[in-house]
């Protein structure tokens, strides 16, 4: 994997930028804590120097000089732990007591650096410095008295909380880097492997899958819906291809008999009666092709889910019983027996137009399929999953090797050749009922065919 593609990936990408955030995020958390941790330590450090510097004014101012310069070697003789620092100045800048080095001072609160010194004489080699920090001021205008503390642990807090950051943010920056290359690397991988079954779907094998690692993490979930979409694609395809072959073979019969009889027309008409006829034959055959066009643009239509968009809620009940209304008569002319046992209020999610047509082209293909004196019964209730309608005949029914493949475009079993019909009823059934999500069965009815179709409980009525 290369480096550069690594670096633009979004993991690392990501991996850095939660770094930047948790660096900066630390820094305001070592901020704050370094500022009132110095804080308090350097409150403590002035409330110490100033309850020392006014207890050695008050002696100052009771009792005299002399007393102040004693006041201060007795501190300085009990300052064994070198953290009190006293230097008195006459008015021309000379030491009177003290174990700091004459030096530039100021009025005031002030930090300074002294040098290592004897410490109760003030006299010695210079060594490793210290920070001091304390009180200036004058006194009567005739002497200047300083008095400070050693500031060097607040010193040594501030470097060791500047080295805590410095470590503390390398090491963030660091672990930042490897998770984020650890997690590029990953995210990489998977979308190399999607992006390889893309370039073997567009070759053309539609059969590709993403592959799922079983972790449920969200690139299962990507795949998951990928590979819904790509078998949806794929049966699309092959449906195409599969309506490309249909039309091919089973539109050029009709159209060679159309061809035929124009043919017979031209040659072997003689009159104007002759010539009707054929012309009146040509357009039924014509008309007959235009309707199988439309009712496989209508099947691809449906297929598309277009017409999702109009689903609404549909009274079943009002929908079957219009249908029984229409195909009674139908029915008792033809010699059969139509009969209906529908519960009332059934409600569904759909198409009403759509559901009317499904149920019509069951109720023609039962009709068309069977003997006069045959008994149709069509059905609705509610059970624990949903509504279901059932539609059943006491005809010849389907083959069990064939019951599979009846949905399929222009199939039609050999008994049904003489009849008339474009093979395409019980596939505009079967697209319409995948659009509502129906689960639909063929099954015996013995003897007959029976059509089961139910509605999932997304789909189902509030009162299933």
């Amino acid at each position: 994997m290369r480096p550069s593609r690594l670096i633009h990936s979004t993991g690392f990408r990501t991996g850095l930028g939660y770094a930047a955030l948790f660096a900066a995020s630390v820094c305001v958390l070592f901020g704050v804590i370094y500022w009132q941790t110095a804080g308090y330590m350097e409150r403590q450090l002035r409330a110490v120097t100033d309850a020392d510097f006014n207890a050695l004014v008050t002696v100052f101012r009771h009792s005299g000089l002399p007393a102040l310069r004693s006041a201060i070697d007795e501190r300085m003789a009990g300052n064994r732990g070198h953290s009190g620092w006293f230097l008195l100045l006459n008015a021309d800048g000379i030491r009177l007591a003290g174990n700091l080095p004459v030096m530039r001072l100021h009025a005031g609160w002030q930090q300074v650096v002294v040098p290592e010194v004897a410490h109760h004489t003030g006299e010695g080699e210079p060594g490793e410095g210290h920070l001091v920090a304390g009180e200036g001021r004058h006194l009567n205008g005739s002497v200047f008295l300083f008095v400070g503390q050693d500031a060097g642990q607040l010193a040594e807090m501030r470097e060791l909380w500047a080295s805590a950051l410095a470590w503390g943010l390398g090491v963030t920056l660091l672990l930042a880097a490897l998770g984020g290359a650890f997690m590029g690397t990953i995210s990489l991988r998977r979308v190399e492997a999607i992006n390889r079954v893309a370039g073997e779907i567009v070759a053309g094998d539609l059969a590709r899958r993403i592959p799922s690692r079983g972790s449920g993490d969200e690139f299962d979930t990507l795949a998951a819906h990928l590979n819904r979409m790509l078998a949806r694609i794929q049966q699309l395809m092959e449906g195409m291809r599969q309506v490309s072959g249909d039309i091919a073979h089973d539109l050029r019969t009709p159209l060679g008999r159309l061809r035929q009889a124009l043919e017979k027309a031209r040659y072997e008409a003689v009159s104007v009666a002759e010539y009707q006829v054929a012309v009146d034959h040509a357009i039924a055959q014509t008309d007959q092709i235009l309707e199988t066009f439309a009712a496989l643009l209508r099947i691809t239509q449906i297929e598309s889910g277009a017409r999702r968009s109009r689903f609404a809620p549909v009274d079943l009940s009002a929908v079957l019983e219009t249908v029984l209304e229409i195909y009674t008569p139908v029915a008792e002319d033809g010699g059969h027996v139509l009969h209906g046992d529908v519960q009332a209020g059934i409600r569904v999610q759909g198409d009403r137009e759509l559901l009317v047509q499904m149920f019509a082209n069951l109720i023609e293909n039962a009709l068309r399929h069977t003997p006069a004196g045959s008994r149709i019964e069509i059905g609705l209730k509610c059970e624990t999953d949903g509504a279901v309608v059932v539609i059943a005949d006491d005809g010849p029914g389907i083959p069990a090797d064939q019951v599979g493949k009846v949905t399929q475009r222009f199939y039609r079993l050999e008994s049904s050749r003489t009849t008339a019909g474009s093979g395409l009823g019980l596939s505009l059934v079967a697209a319409i009922a995948a659009l509502h999500e129906m689960r639909m069965r063929l099954s015996d009815n013995g003897p007959g065919l029976r059509v089961t179709l139910s509605f999932g409980v997304t789909t189902g009525s509030d009162e299933c």
